[in-house]
């Protein structure tokens, strides 16, 4: 049919405009898709690297929670020396992490399509996301915390 009209023209690629849209989009899908992995990948090392030291600094303080435990410290001051512990290491994470990704947002900014590279919504979300995993991941160590027996614990000595 084309060739009907003008002989001439050359016809190398016939494709419907939705099969060039999903070509024109493949490189940023892929690029996207990569680096969605990258941060889950990110986000579960910080979880698993947050649980270990939590589990780690807990289980060396043994002794202090079980004489705490001993002079009369309840479940919910046990609870609140661990979170406040967890919640120490994450927010020293996230302050360096945000000056680090105020710092470096502006080169990662050709890159980015629709969205501004200092988004309000990445810089809030994101250490809201950090925060709700380091919950997460302190509430085996301050399940063991709790269980922790007093005579044991000041025994073990």
């Amino acid at each position: 049919m084309i060739r009907a009209e003008d002989a001439t023209l050359p016809v190398n690629s016939i494709m419907t405009m939705e099969d060039r849209v999903v070509e024109s989009l493949a490189g940023p899908r892929t690029y996207a898709i990569f680096l969605t992995g990258f941060a889950l990948s990110a986000l579960a090392i910080a979880g698993v690297g947050l649980f270990g030291v939590l589990s780690y600094t807990t289980s060396l303080r043994t002794r202090e929670i079980g004489l705490r435990t001993a002079l009369g410290a309840r479940r919910v001051d046990v609870i609140g020396l661990v979170v406040r512990q967890a919640v120490a290491i994450t927010a020293a994470g996230l302050v360096v992490g945000v000056i680090a990704a105020l710092a470096l947002s502006q080169s990662f900014a050709p890159l980015l399509y629709g969205v501004s590279a200092r988004d309000a919504l990445s810089f809030v979300g994101v250490p809201l996301l950090l925060i709700a995993v380091a919950l997460l991941a302190c509430l085996v160590p301050t399940w063991r915390a709790t269980r922790i027996n007093p005579i044991d614990a000041l025994r073990a000595s």
